[in-house]
C-alpha cells in the first residue's frame, strides 16, 4: 500500500528551527521527493526540494519559484564521506533539515550530507510534503534546535507510528486536523496522545477501540501517572479501513474533537495551565492495528471558543 503526506506546520520555518521527516520507501522505490513549500498549492513555490533518485543513485536539490525550477544541485555542497544517495529503496528513512542563518545543514540517517543556500525567504515555508514511492511517513516533527532545543524529544516506543512536534505553544484557537487511515486488524486499537511536557505522563488519552467494543474512551494520567476516570460519552464515528479526518480544537478549558464534520465530543483538561506543557502529539497502535498518516494541518484563528471548528473535519473542505 502507497502513501503520502502533506500537512501544514503550526508556524513558518524561521532561524534556528529543524525539520524532522521519517518515512519508509516501498520495496523496488525509484524516486521519492521531500518538499518544503509556501502551501499547499501545486504551483505554490517550494523552498527545498529533496528528489531522492533511487534510479540514478543521487538525491537532487532544487526550488520551484513562481513556476519555474531552478538549477539543480547534484555534486554541489556534499558533505566529505558522504555517497551521492545514502539511502535504500524499501528501508526506513530519517531527514533532518536544519535552518541555519543562510542555508539549510540536510542530514540523511543520522549522518551530515549536504547543505543548500536559501533561494527564497524561508518565513514563507509552512508546508511539508513527502510523496512518490512510500509505504509510511512516520515523523513530521518541526522543533527549535537554536539557541535551545525545543521541545524535549518525546518519548517512542515499537508502537509508535507517527509523530508530530511543533516549536510553540498551544493557545486557544488552535485547531489540528489529522487525516488517517486505520487498517489491517479491526481487533487493534490506536491511541492519539499530548504528553505533559518532557514526562511520559499522558495529558491526553484518545483511545479508540475498534471490534468488539466499537467505543472512543478519554482519559488523562494524575501526577502519579495512574489514570482518572474514564469518560466514553458521544457514540463511535470511526470505521475500520476508512479514512477519517479527526479535527482537536483548544479552548480555554478543553479540548473539542470533530469527526467527518460532526462535532463528537469534549475533555475537559485534568490540570490548570495545561497549554504551556503541551507541545505535539504521537501516535500509538497495538494488536495488529496499523495506521496511515497522510495529513496533519495546524491552523489557528482569533475564536478562543473554537466556534464551528468541526467544519475543518469534513473531507470537503480544503485547508490550503
Amino acid at each position: 500500500m502507497m502513501t503520502q503526506f502533506v500537512g501544514n506546520l503550526a508556524c513558518p520555518i524561521e532561524f534556528g528551527n529543524s525539520i524532522v521527516i521519517a518515512g519508509k520507501t516501498i520495496d523496488g522505490a525509484q524516486r521519492t521527493q521531500i518538499n518544503l513549500r509556501a502551501n499547499k498549492e501545486a504551483i505554490s513555490n517550494i523552498g527545498l526540494h529533496l528528489s531522492i533518485r533511487f534510479d540514478e543513485e543521487i538525491i537532487v536539490r532544487n526550488t520551484l519559484i513562481n513556476n519555474e525550477w531552478g538549477e539543480e544541485e547534484r555534486s554541489e555542497h556534499l558533505y566529505e564521506s558522504t555517497s551521492p544517495n545514502p539511502l535504500v529503496p524499501g528501508d526506513f528513512f530519517i531527514v533532518h533539515i536544519f535552518a541555519s542563518d543562510e542555508k539549510f545543514h540536510i542530514s540523511v540517517n543520522h549522518r551530515p550530507f549536504c547543505t543548500f543556500k536559501y533561494r527564497l525567504s524561508i518565513e514563507q515555508l509552512i508546508t511539508v510534503e513527502v510523496r512518490d514511492h512510500l509505504q509510511a511517513v512516520t515523523q513530521i516533527d518541526h522543533r527549535t534546535a537554536f539557541p535551545s532545543p525545543w521541545p524535549p524529544l518525546q518519548y517512542s516506543d515499537p508502537h509508535t507510528v507517527f509523530s508530530n512536534d511543533s516549536p510553540i505553544l498551544f493557545t486557544p484557537g488552535h485547531v489540528i486536523v489529522i487525516t488517517a487511515l486505520p487498517y489491517h486488524d479491526e481487533n487493534g486499537r490506536f491511541f492519539v496522545l499530548f504528553m505533559d511536557g518532557d514526562s511520559k505522563r499522558e495529558a491526553l488519552h484518545f483511545n479508540v477501540r475498534f471490534n468488539p467494543q466499537n467505543v472512543v474512551v478519554r482519559n488523562a494520567m494524575k501526577d502519579n501517572y495512574e489514570f482518572g476516570p474514564e469518560e466514553r460519552d458521544g457514540g463511535f464515528p470511526f470505521r475500520f479501513n476508512q479514512q477519517f479526518r479527526l479535527a482537536i480544537a483548544f479552548t480555554k478549558n478543553a479540548f473539542l474533537f470533530a469527526v467527518d464534520g460532526r462535532r463528537f465530543c469534549t475533555f475537559a483538561y485534568r490540570k490548570s495551565r495545561l497549554l504551556d506543557t503541551l507541545t505535539g502529539f504521537i501516535i500509538k497502535t497495538n494488536n495488529g492495528m496499523r495506521m496511515q498518516v497522510t495529513s496533519v494541518d495546524h491552523l489557528t484563528s482569533n475564536d478562543m471558543d473554537c466556534s464551528e471548528f468541526e467544519k475543518y473535519s469534513n473531507p470537503r473542505f480544503v485547508i490550503m
